[in-house]
């Protein structure tokens, strides 16, 4: 039978796999957690069935899942079909083979702290089922309508990086995605991007590819406006943005948050 989510763990965590299933339970997930038979000398027919099975695989990486064995060869299998969901729920990072995915911590969540930290997670899930309840928000662009500000969106991140350059000491990493309805998405051809009072040479830049929403990537040291000029199909104008990057505002983790 198909599930949600299927949570990946070592027996150790037992307790907090319980917990997170109910949790998740409570926002109308079907959950697969409970293993009342337990894998042997090979995978056990029934739970390798729910892992094929769920739309997606919670891999619960802590100090006692690092060196599981199960656990490694649920998340390399949940990997291989674009169905992986890491999460740390102590202070151990993943096995050096899956750290090129970032993890997400609730860790503090684990400890009764960070509500907020489950909240991510749920989003997540969402997103990895195609669910995510801001899709059903964003308005669609109409066969000859053209695209407007109501269709497409400059998104925005921003992390510490302390780096020092030589145009002077630069705090920040922005990480800027157009977003918009798919209708508008496959009417862009390209994004240029104008960064105003940036030194010559890194005022004017191009976005990135369209399955990376044409993402721009840049230091900062501080409050920065980013206007972007997106050309578009059938629009010889375009259509201008421009977004004001607010340093108190999000964290690093636009294409995991945003369906790309």
């Amino acid at each position: 039978m198909a599930t949600d989510a299927f949570i990946s763990y070592a027996s150790k965590d037992r307790p907090v796999a319980q917990r997170l299933a109910a949790a998740l339970h409570e926002s109308h997930y079907e959950v697969f957690w409970d293993r009342t038979i337990y894998a042997g000398a090979e995978w056990n027919e029934e739970i390798q069935s729910a892992l094929r099975a769920a739309g997606c695989v919670v891999v619960l990486w802590s100090k006692a899942t690092v060196n599981s064995f199960w656990v490694r060869g649920e998340a390399a299998d949940a990997f291989e079909r674009n169905a992986y969901v890491p999460v740390q729920i102590d202070e151990t990072p993943p096995p050096q083979l899956f750290r090129h995915v970032q993890a997400q911590s609730i860790a503090n969540w684990v400890k009764q702290e960070h509500p907020e930290e489950l909240d991510q997670l749920k989003s997540a899930i969402a997103w990895r089922l195609n669910s995510l309840p801001m899709y059903r928000n964003l308005e669609p662009v109409a066969d000859g309508e053209p695209v407007t500000h109501k269709h497409l969106y400059l998104v925005h991140s921003y992390w510490r990086v302390d780096k020092k350059t030589k145009f002077g000491p630069m705090p920040y990493q922005i990480h800027v995605i157009l977003y918009g309805h798919p209708t508008a998405r496959a009417r862009v051809e390209g994004v240029d991007y104008l960064l105003p009072g940036y030194p010559e040479g890194h005022n004017r830049q191009a976005g990135g590819r369209p399955e990376r929403l044409f993402e721009l990537k840049e230091l900062a040291n501080g409050f920065c406006i980013v206007q972007a000029h997106v050309r578009l199909r059938f629009q010889p104008r375009g259509l201008d943005i421009s977004r004001l990057v607010n340093m108190s505002e999000s964290g690093p983790r636009l294409l995991d948050d945003f369906r790309v």
